[in-house]
């Protein structure tokens, strides 16, 4: 991150700010503040509420997410954790779970899909509390104005992508279950809308006008609460009005990021479940020498992977929920204990090890009223999130990871609200008998990765991206592709990617042919996946020269 007299030209650029989501009448929501003299977080609240309109099969008002604000004037970042929570009443047994049919994998199927369709799946949704509450603090523009753009996208309407056309017509079963649903993204006939044609939300425009009148309350203590219980409790979920009171009051979490050092800069992560993988991670690489490799030379890949699969070992083992379960988060973080994982890696073959024992490295020992992890948790979504990252002209930053759960998330819409709940439950092992994962009251799933670069204490970087698993190893390459290779934001985003997270080795089907053969050669057996965003992530990221105070974006 060395200030560039010449950057690379595919960066966008910017004095004034910029951010960065994947849509652009998103992003262009987020500048538009940007240029009203809004900061970092009121252009994320704006993206965010965007995007839900724009892109409402990956994130919406009835979702979850993780925000990490590192505002100059404070001098320290603050992570937000406003990720769904199980209902009061769910319990071990409210599925039938059956067994999956592939072989190994960690998602959780139950009879007829009810953790991941329709009312009981839908967990507390946080998502409006924490756009909201970021925004009481931080933000410089008033409500009415930040939201401005959404409801003008609900009420005019947006075109459909050809991303998101895919997405109903991949859900139409799904989604003719919730009548408001279908009215929006089915024809009349039933039949997917095509891409480009007009979607009209006024239900979700009116929604957002509550909202930029009122704050959170209606959402959580009033009209659309009582709306949001009745479409749940209609679809035997057991979502109660009680929920929803006390997320904001007692859910809502407010808390210090994990932090590790990676060549020469901190690296901060939250929440600690998802940290703990990324920043071990990074430690593991921390000591070994990348840059002596081209970016894609089947050696730098090949001890990439091996360090992921180090990682992976030690989540499968050792991560979960902090509140529920015994993580040794001291240790995961010990650059002691990645050293001697580290050891393990031949940079002549490819390796299966096991996990580690990071309790001995460090001093606190488990506690017995915990339970110890020792078995898989869920993979997570597959790309079923949205990241957008922001950086202003003060030197602010934002990184904010949202998401449904699954695409359309339960596929419940709330009538006369419009908007979409999610489907949060998927995440918990519904197996009998008490495990990690299991399922409790307010209990949190794991959950997604923003992630914040700072050098010498001061925040350069800011990024993110949505797809379960890779997201850890999408950052992880991205920050790898800019700290030591030298990449732009675009060039390290746009570089192809390989990921592991258990069961194979992958890798973006434009990896050069020398790569290909190099990993063949060191045993490596890869299954090679065309480039479809976000399968391998979909990096947003931001960055700013502290000297110079130029923006750039990728």
């Amino acid at each position: 991150m060395e200030s560039q007299s010449d950057p690379n030209p595919s960066d966008v650029i910017s004095r004034d700010g910029v951010s960065a989501s994947s849509h652009p009448w998103a992003t262009a929501a987020g500048l538009e503040m940007l240029l009203r003299g809004g900061n970092a977080v009121d252009a994320a609240t704006a993206t965010g509420f965007a995007l839900a309109v724009c892109e409402p099969a990956w994130s919406h008002l009835g979702g979850q997410g993780i925000m990490l604000v590192r505002m100059a004037d404070e001098r320290e970042t603050v992570a937000l954790d406003f990720y769904a929570c199980a209902p009061g009443a769910a319990r071990q047994g409210m599925y039938r779970w059956i067994e999956s049919p592939t072989q190994g994998e960690y998602r959780f199927w139950t009879e007829d899909d009810l953790n991941t369709t329709g009312g009981l799946s839908v967990c507390v949704p946080g998502t409006v509390c924490g756009w909201l509450y970021a925004h009481g603090r931080w933000g410089r523009l008033p409500r009415a104005t930040v939201l401005g753009p959404a409801i003008v996208y609900a009420a005019r309407g947006v075109p459909l992508t050809s991303r998101l056309a895919a997405a109903v017509a991949e859900n139409r079963d799904r989604l003719r279950r919730s009548p408001a649903a279908a009215a929006v993204f089915l024809r009349p006939d039933g039949t997917p809308r095509p891409p480009g044609e007009l979607i009209v939300q006024a239900d979700l425009a009116r929604t957002l006008e509550l909202l930029a009148e009122h704050g959170s309350e209606p959402f959580y203590a009033g009209e659309i609460a009582e709306a949001i219980v009745a479409c749940v409790r209609a679809d035997r979920g057991v979502l109660a009005g009680d929920d929803l009171a006390r997320y904001p009051t007692e859910l809502f979490r407010v808390h210090a990021p994990d932090a590790v050092g990676f060549r020469q800069h901190t690296i901060q992560c939250a929440p600690p479940q998802a940290s703990a993988l990324l920043l071990h991670l990074l430690l593991l690489l921390d000591g070994i020498d990348l840059s002596r490799y081209r970016p894609l030379a089947a050696e730098k890949l090949h001890l990439l992977v091996e360090a992921m699969k180090l990682a992976f070992a030690d989540r499968s083992r050792h991560i979960g929920d902090d509140t529920c379960v015994n993580m040794p988060l001291a240790g995961l973080l010990n650059p002691s204990y990645a050293a001697a994982r580290r050891a393990l890696i031949d940079p002549g073959r490819a390796l299966f090890p096991g996990a580690g024992d990071p309790w001995a490295f460090q001093s606190a020992p488990p506690d017995p009223a915990k339970m110890t992890v020792g078995v898989a948790s869920p993979a997570g979504d597959g790309g079923c999130t949205s990241h957008h990252s922001h950086v202003d002209r003060w030197g602010n930053f934002v990184a904010l990871t949202q998401s449904l759960g699954d695409q359309f998330g339960s596929a419940l819409m709330v009538p006369g609200y419009g908007v979409l709940l999610n489907n949060a439950m998927k995440l918990f092992d519904p197996r009998p008998g008490a495990r990690a994962a299991s399922i409790a009251p307010y209990k949190r799933p794991l959950s997604p990765w923003p992630t914040l670069v700072l050098r010498d204490g001061v925040p350069v970087m800011a990024l993110g991206s949505p797809s379960g698993t890779r997201i850890p190893n999408a950052i992880a390459q991205v920050l790898v592709n800019v700290l030591d290779h030298g990449l732009g934001l675009q060039a390290a985003v746009d570089c192809p990617r390989v990921h592991w997270s258990g069961h194979e080795l992958e890798a973006e089907s434009d990896l050069p042919g020398d790569a290909r053969d190099g990993l063949a050669r060191l045993g490596h057996v890869v299954q090679y996946r065309h480039r479809r965003s976000p399968w391998f992530g979909a990096v947003q990221a931001v960055a700013r020269d502290p000297d110079t105070g130029m923006c750039r974006g990728g």
